[in-house]
C-alpha cells in the first residue's frame, strides 16, 4: 500500500548502496535544495501540514478508493475537541473535562490508527474527486484507463532507486502525477513545478519506468493539476521534453554527488 511504500522503502544516508536503501524524488530533492552535511546528519522532519493531509486525503479516494476504509475514520459531529494537556493533568478536572477526556478514550480504540477527519472535510474531498474523475474530461479520461498507485523500482548510476507512479495509463506514451496547484496560469504552473522539483520526479519515473518495462516505453510525463477548495478546478498540462531531460540530469547530478562522498 502506499503507507507500506512511504515507511518501508526508505534511503539510509548513512550507506545509499545499503540492502535497505532506497533513493527517492523527495530524498533527492531534499539534498538539492540543502548541504550534503543538513542533508546527512540532520534530515528534514517530515510534519503533515493540513495541505498535505487534504492531498493525501483526495489522492487516496482517487487513486486507492479500497483503501479509504482502512485508512480514514470519520469524527461524528458531537465530538468533543481534543482534551488538553493541561485537562489531563488538572489536580481536579471539572466534570465537563473529565467527560471530554472519557468520550475520546472511548474513540481512540476504534480509531486504531486511522487518520481522523471531520464528515464536512470528507465530503468536499469526495467532491473534488468527482471533478478529477468524472466532471474535467481529460481528467476523467486519464483516471478511467489507468492503473494507479504503481511502485516502480529500478537501479540509477547503480544506486537503487524507487517512484510511486499516481497514474499510468494503459496503452499510452506517458505517465501523470496528481498535484495540487493554487495559481491556475502557465506561470504558475511553472514556478510550482521549479519550486517543488516535478520535473526532476518525471526525469526519475520515466527512467525507472522505461527500465522495468522494456516492453510498454513511456516517453511523456502529464500533470494534473487541482485546486484545494470549491469549485476544485482541474486541469491538465504535460511537461516538455527539454523539462524532462532537465530532471533527469538533475537527478543523476545528485545521485553521483552522493556515489562520489561514499566512495
Amino acid at each position: 500500500t502506499p503507507k507500506e511504500y512511504h515507511s518501508r522503502l526508505t534511503c539510509n544516508r548513512a550507506n545509499i548502496h545499503a540492502a535497505d536503501s532506497f533513493m527517492s524524488k523527495s530524498v533527492l530533492w531534499e539534498l538539492y535544495e540543502g548541504s550534503l552535511w543538513r542533508w546527512r546528519f540532520h534530515p528534514r522532519e517530515k510534519k503533515q501540514t493540513a495541505a498535505m493531509k487534504w492531498g493525501s486525503l483526495v489522492d487516496c479516494i482517487a487513486t486507492t478508493p479500497e483503501l479509504v476504509d482502512s485508512e480514514y475514520i470519520i469524527l461524528p459531529a458531537d465530538a468533543p475537541e481534543r482534551p488538553t494537556e493541561a485537562m489531563k493533568n488538572a489536580a481536579k478536572p471539572s466534570a465537563s473535562s473529565l467527560a471530554r477526556q472519557q468520550w475520546w478514550a472511548d474513540f481512540e480504540p476504534i480509531v486504531n490508527g486511522r487518520n481522523i477527519v471531520g464528515a464536512d472535510d470528507m465530503a468536499l474531498a469526495r467532491q473534488a474527486v468527482k471533478m478529477l474523475t468524472e466532471t474535467c474530461q481529460e481528467s476523467a479520461d486519464i483516471f478511467a484507463k489507468s492503473k494507479s498507485q504503481v511502485i516502480i523500482a529500478g537501479r540509477a548510476l547503480d544506486v537503487k532507486c524507487t517512484g510511486l507512479v499516481d497514474l499510468a495509463p494503459e496503452g499510452e506514451d506517458f505517465l501523470a502525477d496528481l498535484k495540487t496547484a493554487h495559481d491556475f496560469s502557465e506561470e504558475g504552473f511553472a514556478r510550482t513545478v521549479s519550486t517543488f522539483g516535478y520535473h526532476v520526479q518525471a526525469g526519475l519515473y520515466l527512467a525507472l519506468w522505461n527500465a522495468s518495462f522494456p516492453n510498454d516505453q513511456r516517453t511523456r510525463f502529464k500533470l494534473i493539476w487541482q485546486e484545494p477548495e470549491p469549485p476544485f478546478e482541474t486541469c491538465v498540462s504535460e511537461l516538455s521534453q527539454a523539462d524532462i531531460e532537465a530532471g533527469w540530469l538533475c537527478a543523476s547530478v545528485l545521485i553521483q554527488r552522493l556515489i562520489n562522498t561514499t566512495a
